[in-house]
């Protein structure tokens, strides 16, 4: 996504202030019990399973049924459900190493919150199908179990002006919330090699990102217009047709300040940081295409 945003100046830390020895003692003995008292966690076993070709190996046929298995464990928990919204289709062959990138990322996609602390491979076996091969897994994972649940009345939608892009096309996402909020929007786009979330919104030429009512992102009080203009990198796969990016948003009770990127698994511990019910995530899926390529009917 070609959007030149300047990183945001971080607030300076407080001054600190010096400690008496009462209090120092005081605080190392909060800090060994935050580290000795554990958070609870629950077991769950779930399985995952992966179909694949003679053009991916046994060994990524079954590292991904693992990953399901453990989206699958999470789900139990947080009772996450994907929606077609939320994801887009892989266009690719099944069972050729595009595809399994294609159904990793959904994966991911899927598991962005929840936090597994230890996982146990019960079971891991192959099985021929008709046409294929299936890579089995049975796990048993830790999860650490959310200490609150989300607010109902808290909630966010999420909608952009289309599944598809073209080349040059320019992206814009419509905000709905059920209640005065704080939003954030990260944009992910796994194909660059690279597991980092980029903050797109707020940025420098559009700070406003309390919301009260509908708002279209670029918002009208942007100091700089500016556009989400989808483009090309140098580092785009010359054999794909179409890439697959992620949006992100993220609403909370309360003002946060964001880096201008993570990397993912240090994005899902700051979401973690945040209790369920301060917060609403949203996310929403697209594709690049080449301007070659004709548009699929959505």
């Amino acid at each position: 996504m070609d959007l030149l945003i300047t990183p945001d100046e971080l607030c300076s830390p407080p001054k600190k202030r010096a400690l008496s020895s009462n209090a120092v003692r005081t605080v190392l003995m909060l800090g060994l019990f935050a580290v000795v008292s554990p958070s609870h966690a629950e077991s769950v076993t779930a399985r995952g399973e992966y179909l694949y070709g003679p053009e991916t190996s046994e060994a990524d046929a079954c590292r991904l049924a693992e990953e399901r298995a453990k989206a699958s464990a999470l789900g139990r928990i947080f009772g996450e459900s994907i929606s077609m919204e939320e994801q887009v289709s892989c266009r690719e062959t099944r069972g050729s190493r595009s595809d399994y990138n294609c159904e990793m990322n959904r994966v991911s996609w899927s598991s962005i919150e929840g936090e597994i602390r230890a996982v146990t491979i019960n079971q891991r076996s192959t099985e021929s199908r008709v046409g294929a091969r299936a890579c089995l897994v049975t796990i048993t994972a830790d999860i650490v179990m959310p200490d609150r649940r989300p607010d109902s009345n808290f909630d966010l939608k999420v909608s952009i002006n289309g599944k598809m892009y073209r080349e040059g096309e320019s992206l814009t996402i419509q905000l709905e919330p059920t209640v005065p909020m704080h939003v954030a929007i990260f944009n992910w786009a796994p194909y660059l090699g690279k597991d980092v979330v980029t903050r797109i919104f707020p940025n420098s030429m559009d700070l406003q990102n309390y919301i009260t009512q509908k708002v279209d992102i670029p918002t009208g009080e942007r100091a700089t217009p500016y556009s989400f203009k989808l483009t090309w990198l140098d580092t785009l796969p010359k054999n794909r047709s179409f890439v697959d990016e992620y949006l992100i948003v993220i609403g909370t009770k309360s003002p946060i300040t964001w880096l201008s990127s993570y990397e993912i698994a240090d994005f899902k511990t700051r979401l973690r940081e945040i209790p369920l019910d301060e917060r609403r995530v949203v996310k929403r899926g697209y594709q690049l295409i080449r301007k070659m390529d004709r548009l699929a009917p959505l």
